[in-house]
């Protein structure tokens, strides 16, 4: 004789499964996102121009690029920094479009939409902390720059991809109104 089980239990068997299968599918589309991403340095470029144009434009340094054959240099006056694939926001991409794309409950519509929104504001975000590091870099005290460096990646990694991912999960549910 087949025992019941109460829909309670139900519920929270289900939710454990929808659990796995976000997290599954978050880590495979990241996975092969950052492997599609990695074969390109468009996003390197993109870091490194939108990087001079705040340099330029919010710090007043005068900012040039060289393009060598791996990755993009940034110039200026007191700094060569190179733009590596970690600078690039290729990682955060991957983790926005894995995070977005594996949300199985949306819509495809909304979610492209809401990756091409939160791609820009990433490039956008990225473009203000490289800049930013490169204006408080000071070769006096390398260990401060050091940290800060790596203070604002881990900064912008979680709080702009989570508050991010938030916002648009989150616009997207019914809105209950007054009566």
């Amino acid at each position: 004789m087949k025992q019941k089980q109460s829909p309670k239990a139900n519920k929270k068997d289900n939710s454990w499964y929808l659990a796995f299968k976000f997290i599954s599918l978050f880590f495979i589309l990241t996975l092969a996102f950052n492997f599609a991403i990695s074969l390109t340095q468009i996003p390197n470029l993109i870091a490194a121009y939108s990087s001079k144009l705040f340099l330029n434009g919010l710090f007043g340094i005068d900012a040039n690029i060289l393009q060598n054959l791996d990755f993009p240099i940034i110039q200026t006056p007191n700094l060569t920094a190179i733009i590596v694939d970690l600078c690039s926001g290729k990682l955060e991409l991957a983790i926005l479009f894995g995070i977005i794309f594996a949300s199985f409950e949306k819509k495809m519509d909304y979610k492209i939409k809401g990756f091409i929104i939160g791609g820009l504001l990433l490039i956008l975000f990225n473009a203000l902390r490289i800049s930013t590091i490169i204006y408080f870099f000071d070769s006096r005290n390398i260990e401060w720059s050091a940290i800060f460096h790596d203070l604002l990646f881990r900064i912008f990694l979680v709080i702009i991809i989570v508050t991010y991912y938030a916002i648009w999960y989150y616009y997207d549910l019914p809105r209950k109104t007054k009566a």
